[in-house]
């Protein structure tokens, strides 16, 4: 039976003929009432299907001074790749981890790792876990590349995205701002004096954005004279000997990409950076380095996760959705030595 939102404490005494302090009680379980009388309301209120609020629960419970191990929820954070600890190699994975750790302590939940592409744990086995352990409440971690979704029972939780993970799973979902994370990258650049930007990405990273870095760039390249249009490169395979080709044809005044590495190949291609060409990082967060670009907020992207998390659990909200919401937070450009004001010559107009 699907439950009825409409079901609650009210309803459930009003079909059962007794008060609501006595709907309460048996719902709990208290000794007070006979056990048939528990039963009984424990049946009408499954053939309504009603839903306890586990918040609503717990609060109540610290309200009536029971004795309980802790005020805190948990709420299960799912890290994937073919080790446990291979997103903390990727530091906007860490950073959205981070914050939703830090979101989760100040809301009064702890915040739990579950690796879900474990090998010797099935999705149903994983979800047989979190439903032994009370957590309701699930944040989709990232993941490297496009892998398909995890296999879980959604209809158990009440569950989010964070990043730009898994297409095929209609879940709410908190990421930074790509567009305007682009059109911050042109702006900028536009104002240092560049004016023919190469734009390289990796093909998954294209489409796990939906293409929201490339079609500002796209509209821009538009409004431009011919000859300084520069042909995004998307590759499948990451390819030196592709992105050379490439570079050789074009000759882009700056490279934006999300891969420092570019800086390297650059180097062998006989270019120095900034002097010859420049590079924008855009997502500097997420390797070492002092870099121009743009800062996706990692921490705060996490941080919103759990609030919508914490939003599907007080609205007693649980599995997919068919048409989910993103929370889209602002990432801001961070200026960096791998750009420079490019010299225009006297009486020349870019």
């Amino acid at each position: 039976m699907e439950p009825n939102p409409a079901a609650n404490l009210a309803t459930i005494a009003t079909a059962a003929g007794c008060s609501v302090s006595t709907v309460s009680r048996a719902l709990r379980g208290s000794a007070v009432l006979p056990a048939r009388t528990i039963t009984r309301i424990r049946r009408v209120a499954l053939r309504l299907g009603y839903r306890p609020n586990p918040l609503v629960t717990q609060v109540m419970r610290h309200m009536r001074g029971a004795h309980i191990a802790s005020s805190r929820g948990t709420l299960a954070y799912l890290v994937f790749g073919p080790t446990a600890g291979e997103w903390q190699k990727h530091l906007t994975f860490v950073g959205f981890f981070e914050g939703a750790r830090a979101r989760a302590v100040e809301l009064g939940f702890t915040l739990e790792e579950f690796w879900a592409d474990n090998p010797a744990m099935s999705p149903s086995r994983l979800g047989q876990i979190l439903r032994a352990r009370g957590i309701t409440g699930v944040i989709v971690g990232p993941a490297p590349g496009l892998p398909a979704a995890p296999r879980l029972n959604w209809a158990d939780f009440a569950p989010v995205k964070i990043g730009v993970p898994f297409l095929d799973l209609p879940l709410p979902c908190a990421v930074s701002n790509h567009y305007r994370g682009m059109l911050r990258v042109i702006d900028r650049l536009k104002a240092l004096g560049y004016r023919r930007l190469g734009l390289v990405l990796q093909e998954h990273q294209n489409i796990k954005t939906s293409a929201l870095w490339l079609a500002p760039l796209a509209y821009h390249e538009q409004h431009l004279r011919p000859g300084d249009r520069v042909a995004p490169l998307v590759m499948k395979r990451w390819r030196e000997a592709d992105f050379a080709r490439w570079f050789r044809v074009h000759r882009p005044e700056v490279v934006i990409g999300l891969r420092s590495e570019l800086i390297d190949w650059l180097g062998r291609l006989g270019h120095r950076v900034p002097g010859d060409v420049g590079f924008v990082h855009l997502d500097r967060c997420t390797e070492p380095g002092n870099y121009a670009g743009i800062d996706q907020k990692p921490r705060e992207v996490g941080a919103a996760a759990v609030d919508m998390a914490v939003n599907r659990l007080l609205a007693n909200e649980r599995n997919l959705q068919p048409a989910p919401r993103q929370l889209l937070v602002e990432g801001v450009w961070v200026n960096g030595p791998t750009v420079r004001a490019v010299r225009v010559p006297r009486g020349k107009v870019r």
